[in-house]
């Protein structure tokens, strides 16, 4: 299996694409997604498994792409700071078409859906790999949706012990309202 240093070596030239399609799996090494990426928070371990598939359709110079994904990013979540483990798992689909002499030098740039992409002399698939893998991961990572975060007053891991932070009297108009919150917290 093919280890690459770069996704966006991932690249098809069309004129070889036989009537039974093509198929190949590659590993993205970690120093591959980090340039992907760009962000230090983000750790990749083990390689990122890459699979593709593609087709020439009938009587035409359209190709069709589908491509699996597969891997782990550790970093922190953003409620407790504990360290996290994110599984990706992204199955891509798209069509190429032969780009038109006006489109700009980077193709990519002329997608206006990630259902259809363009070509000239071959098929720059890493680059859609890289662009919809980033767009894939969330905003924030959070451990897990009942993660309960840190104290704002002590810095306690709310998950693994009580808030150290003095109580203070309740407003009795607040009453309900702070009942309400310690029946939260210890659910």
């Amino acid at each position: 299996m093919e280890k690459l240093k770069r996704i966006e070596d991932i690249q098809i030239n069309p004129e070889v694409i036989g009537e039974a399609g093509m198929e190949n799996d590659v590993l993205a090494l970690p120093e591959a997604l980090d340039e992907v990426f760009r962000n230090k928070d983000l750790r990749v371990k083990e390689p990122f498994a890459i699979h593709y598939v593609v087709q020439r359709e009938k009587d035409s110079q359209d190709v069709h792409v589908s491509v699996d994904v597969s891997g782990e990013i550790e970093t922190f979540c953003v409620r407790c700071l504990e360290t996290m483990t994110h599984s990706v798992d992204l199955h891509l689909e798209t069509d190429y078409m032969p780009a038109s002499p006006e489109m700009s030098k980077n193709l990519e740039e002329e997608r206006v859906s990630s259902e259809t992409g363009y070509y000239r002399k071959s098929i720059r698939l890493g680059d859609y790999i890289a662009s919809e893998l980033v767009l894939a991961l969330p905003l924030r990572f959070i451990c897990d949706e009942r993660c309960k975060g840190l104290c704002p007053g002590c810095g306690a891991n709310l998950n693994k012990e009580e808030c150290r932070c003095e109580k203070k009297p309740v407003d009795p108009r607040l009453h309900a309202l702070a009942e309400l919150k310690e029946k939260i917290r210890k659910e």
